[in-house]
């Protein structure tokens, strides 16, 4: 399906906020924050449409991933 890396174009409004998000979640750059909340959003979509139970390492890559975000301690 993708034959190059993918390239996302992004509006300057939603940019901004990507910037500012990251540095308040403590991201070393707007691409790891982007990369964190992209891989969380597609997660939740598979995980609604998927009738099994998330694995072990799934839960805890969440837990890490919500605790990296500043949601949980």
């Amino acid at each position: 399906m993708f034959g190059k890396k993918p390239k996302l174009t992004i509006s300057d409004a939603v940019l901004e906020k990507i910037k500012v998000a990251a540095e308040i979640a403590g991201c070393s750059s707007m691409d790891e924050f982007a990369e964190r909340a992209l891989l969380e959003a597609a997660d939740r979509v598979i995980a609604s449409t998927s009738k099994r139970e998330a694995s072990a390492e799934e839960v805890e890559a969440i837990k890490n991933q919500l605790a990296g975000l500043g949601y949980l301690e």
